[in-house]
């Protein structure tokens, strides 16, 4: 589990009344959005929803420290609605540089999630009044110039002055700071220009890393210059905040080889900018690093780079040959002759590193299948900041394409990298693997990874959504979802690790086959005090072999935050953890049911009596369900053909009703099925996308034997 540095909780007064639909605070921007490592500083978060009586941060990966400070309160009769919050940062001096995923927790809840930027250089705040060439405020470098570009038409200018001949780099985060923004609907296009004094124009870039400009420029001429930002539409929104980091050395975009063995010394070439003039190293990962992407600053002489993301495996890794095997005929020529000879010829299971040298280059490798293997070609680049856009192909000894593809999806994001997944080989023989850049660009930084490996059965685990805010009295409920691979049919049994004290956790089951979802009740008791917590939920399994053995399969969940999509829709962005708070009673003080243990025969249905506890005053609608639905359906953990029957159910309590009813309904076709735990829920609307939910106690329901 990724390392969280909690900030030191504040003392703080009672927490007073919560008023009618109260709400989680959802962050909008940080202001300035980046602090320097070795330094102590303030940052302004802003919200949509108060952050009244917040208590402490929550912030990801190592080195920073970060402490409310407690706003002024003038009124005292309720509970102030605060928009803007001042947080006190100490960013020790080895933290490593890069973005973390910031919250902030409130008597209200566990925010949804900020993005913090932790750079090398001095931060300088924008001056507002920064519009034109005239006002351009001047910035001493190396420095991270941090701004927003907060209204329609808005250019900010900075000016700075070069003394000597010297190569800079400018490097804009602002797009990629807001797909995890929860409620920001638009998000900036940035263009950045270099002008000299006269005004003329020497440099510019547009996308560079996604939407994000990035430049690299040689200054010749001694003398005053201009940082020109802005919206590339002339759009602007007072949450589009950026950070350009403005310095002169090596910036590293990307490394070959790609992937490399933990524990293991590899020779990595750096690929990027103002690079030494041998930018060759020598990198041993640390024995304990976990497979998968991390990021890793390679050791130059000076200093260490900047973080490059990787991919280490335990898998034997394979460099792509100097000899030719830039076309499929040759390969295929080669195929027809002698493979043992080929010297493209490769070895499964293995990672092959190599890469897309020039336009139009082509990359093939040979290897022999037999008639049934199962096997996935997993190409890793774009999500390692490589320029390749890849494509690949099988093909089989005629030349004849039997698979391909282009864009891959994980989970609930699309990639821009390629995946064959569960090939099965048509027969014995022996077969080429292409890879290609889809617009048939290429060069240095147009690297690869492919894991070739047998497409052995296997799951991943979807979380919605990211944090779990309930109170003693008042349980929460998180959802899981299944994604099945190559073959596996088993029931997943959920797991949770890292509950705080004084909170438990009832842990559902997803059911086998096509199944149902699964969901985890969480609860509070008296003692668990104001907790807060990540928590990784997992998720174990068996799967029978072809020799009949019995091996156990598991997985991680990717925890999805909700986001607000243009229009109205309810999208999903991965982040790293999944948060636990503890919060005290919110509108929803209790709810009771009639029953938690429901059996039903074939055909039949039952009904729970659900009493809802409200707080005082708070009159606003509450809708009940059994499954996790806003605007399309997530989860439903109701074992198959069983049903929540609308027409019988009471399930939204409007003007401050507190009776609901819920009625399951078996059909005659229902499987038999022990005690399936569901999550019955009580709903509050904040706004289209968006509700809080509350859980009551575990529920299970049995399917009887006819």
């Amino acid at each position: 589990m990724r390392r969280l540095i909690c900030a030191v909780t504040l003392i703080l007064a009672c927490a007073q009344s919560v008023s009618a639909q109260t709400a989680y605070p959802m962050l909008m921007s940080l202001k300035p959005v980046a602090v320097q490592v070795g330094t102590t500083s303030e940052i302004t978060v802003n919200s949509r929803y108060s952050m009244h009586a917040a208590e402490s941060v929550l912030i990801t990966g190592g080195g920073v420290l970060a402490e409310v400070i407690p706003p002024e309160v003038t009124k005292v009769d309720k509970a102030p609605n605060v928009l803007a919050l001042k947080i006190k940062f100490v960013v020790a001096a080895d933290a490593s540089p890069g973005v973390r995923d910031l919250r902030v927790l409130t008597a209200q809840g566990v925010s949804t999630v900020a993005q913090l930027v932790v750079v090398e250089d001095p931060v300088i705040a924008e001056n507002p009044k920064n519009d034109t060439v005239v006002e351009a405020q001047p910035i001493t470098l190396p420095a991270t110039v941090c701004g927003c570009i907060e209204k329609a038409e808005d250019v900010d200018f900075y000016k700075f002055k070069i003394d000597a001949p010297t190569s800079l780099i400018f490097h804009v985060r602002s797009q990629r700071l807001q797909d995890r923004i929860h409620d920001l609907q638009a998000h900036s296009d940035p263009i950045l220009t270099i002008r000299n004094a006269q005004g003329s124009t020497i440099a510019a870039s547009d996308n560079a890393f996604f939407a994000d400009p990035f430049l690299s420029h040689r200054f010749e001429q001694p003398g005053e210059y201009l940082l020109e930002i802005r919206d590339v539409r002339f759009t602007g929104n007072q949450y589009w905040e950026y950070a350009v980091e403005i310095h002169s050395r090596p910036f590293v975009r990307t490394a070959y080889p790609l992937a490399i063995t933990a524990g293991k010394e590899s020779k990595l070439t750096a690929i990027g900018y103002q690079l030494p003039a041998d930018p060759s190293v020598t990198l041993t990962p640390a024995s304990d690093l976990p497979l998968g992407i991390n990021r890793l600053r390679l050791p130059f002489a000076q200093r260490p780079s900047n973080p490059v993301p990787l991919y280490v495996t335990a898998l034997p890794t394979i460099a792509e040959t100097t000899e030719d095997n830039n076309a499929p005929e040759k390969v295929i020529t080669d195929l027809k002759s002698e493979i043992s000879n080929l010297k493209s010829q490769i070895t499964i299971p293995c990672v092959i590193n190599g890469r897309i040298e020039s336009p139009g280059d082509i990359d093939c490798f040979a290897f022999e299948a037999k008639k049934d293997d199962k096997l996935s070609f997993e190409v890793k680049a774009r999500r390692l900041q490589s320029e390749l856009d890849s494509t690949i192909r099988i093909l089989n000894s005629t030349g004849a394409t039997l698979a391909e593809n282009d864009d891959a999806r994980f989970g609930k994001r699309g990639s821009a990298d390629s995946w064959i997944e569960t090939w099965t080989a048509p027969a014995d023989g022996k077969y080429v693997l292409e890879i290609r850049d889809m617009h048939l660009r290429g060069g240095d930084s147009f690297v690869y990874a492919i894991e070739v490996a047998p497409a052995r059965p296997y799951f991943n685990l979807q979380a919605d959504t990211d944090k779990t805010n309930f109170s003693p009295g008042v349980n929460g409920v998180m959802w899981v979802k299944v994604e099945r691979k190559n073959g596996f049919t088993g029931a997943v049994q959920l797991h949770v690790d890292g509950l705080p004290a004084g909170v438990t956790a009832e842990c559902g089951r997803i059911l086998p086959d096509k199944g149902t979802d699964g969901c985890i009740v969480f609860k509070a008791t008296p003692e668990a005090g104001r907790a807060v917590s990540p928590i990784v939920i997992r998720g174990t399994a068996v799967q029978a072999q072809a020799d009949g053995q019995m091996t156990e399969l598991s997985a991680t969940a990717t925890t999805y935050q909700e986001t607000y999509q243009p229009g109205g829709g309810r999208g999903h962005w991965p982040v790293e953890q999944h948060v636990l708070a503890v919060i005290p009673a919110h509108d929803i003080r209790g709810i009771k049911l009639s029953a938690a243990d429901i059996t039903l025969k074939p055909g039949e249905s039952k009904t729970i009596d659900v009493t809802i506890e409200r707080a005082p005053d708070f009159k606003a609608n509450i809708s009940l369900d059994v499954t996790m639905t806003h605007l399309s359906l997530f989860a439903d953990t109701l074992p198959p053909g069983v049903t929540l029957d609308g027409n019988k159910s009471r399930t939204l309590l409007s003007n401050g009703a507190t009776q609901g009813t819920i009625t399951l309904t078996a059909s005659k076709e229902a499987a038999p099925i022990e005690r399936q735990l569901i999550g019955l829920t009580a709903n509050i609307s904040l706004n289209f996308v968006v509700k809080t939910t509350f859980s009551a106690e575990p529920v299970f329901v049995t399917v009887a034997k006819p």
